[in-house]
């Protein structure tokens, strides 16, 4: 059973190329209250359906994300594994044990929801770096605060996960089994204290762990001016979106306190998005890697006046 305070956040994949899975939800959670579509692109709002509510509960908040064009090039995933992700030490450095495990958790959730977007749109071979980099990857950095805390072994759940995307198997069965691996990761959350996880002192200063892990990557898909690593550009994409949501899901409360600065995060972070204009990266970015670099920088900059 999903605890009362956890969040949903979701992705919808509309693209002409997912064929009959056009319009389907790829629920990525984030352990904070009532569900979020999160938004790739923008942030437009909107309220749950009637027929929502009986799928996600009955408090959702909606932000709609823009269509993805899924016929971007470079959708290789040809590099040879990512350089250091796992755990992203530097970028995670002056977090907290449970700040870093909720960092991990939510890349892991990053993964899972670019893993099954590529997947949606026919690109399995693609999208399995996403499915293996979690038990591969970020599992072992949370074996600490699970043991400290009881958690519930999930290894096995990412690797039948993996192994399905592996065996090439119907996008239905991927996503039935991404369901269970989420409602593990949000019992793995459920451990912080709900009142914890809300609160920005707490909260803001992961979202900036997982924004520097997104720096980290997208400079790590680059070879010289152009993209050359699709993966890493695909991570970064994934880390973004759910760091996204984490401010969505705080910006009342963030308004609440300090409104010109949390408008200002509002508006980098919109920036930021625009990033990624497709899950598949062509090679002329959009942006250089600096140039992420700096809008992190100015992002991490306005939650210090909003903890």
């Amino acid at each position: 059973m999903v605890p009362a305070h956890c969040k949903w956040l979701a992705f919808a994949s509309d693209t002409d190329t997912v064929g009959t899975m056009a319009g389907s939800k790829v629920k990525i959670w984030v352990g904070l209250g009532a569900y979020v579509l999160a938004s790739g692109v923008g942030t437009a709002f909107a309220q749950t359906s009637d027929a929502d509510h009986s799928i996600h509960g009955k408090h959702g908040i909606q932000i709609a994300q823009a269509t993805h064009d899924s016929h971007g090039g470079g959708g290789a995933g040809g590099e040879g594994g990512e350089g250091g992700e796992a755990g992203a030490s530097k970028a995670l450095a002056g977090l907290n044990e449970e700040q870093a495990y909720l960092a991990n958790i939510s890349m892991i959730r990053g993964h899972l929801n670019v893993g099954n977007e590529l997947y949606a749109a026919g690109k399995t071979s693609d999208a399995l770096p996403h499915f293996l980099h979690p038990v591969e990857e970020l599992y072992g950095e949370l074996k600490e605060v699970m043991d400290e805390k009881h958690v519930s072994p999930f290894k096995a759940d990412l690797e039948e996960l993996s192994d399905l995307v592996k065996r090439k198997v119907p996008t239905q069965q991927v996503q039935a089994q991404t369901e269970v691996v989420l409602t593990r990761l949000t019992e793995a959350t459920s451990v912080i204290p709900a009142n914890t996880l809300a609160d920005p002192a707490f909260a803001l200063p992961v979202v900036v762990g997982v924004l520097r892990t997104v720096t980290e990557e997208y400079g790590e898909a680059f070879e010289g001016e152009v993209i050359a690593n699709p993966v890493e550009y695909q991570d970064s994409l994934g880390f973004a979106r759910v760091a996204n949501a984490m401010i969505e899901v705080m910006t009342p409360a963030l308004t609440a306190k300090d409104a010109d600065a949390a408008r200002q995060l509002r508006e980098q972070m919109n920036t930021l998005l625009t990033t990624w204009p497709t899950v598949t990266p062509t090679k002329k970015a959009v942006k250089t890697a600096s140039e992420l670099s700096g809008l992190v920088s100015r992002i991490e900059f306005a939650t210090a006046r909003l903890r």
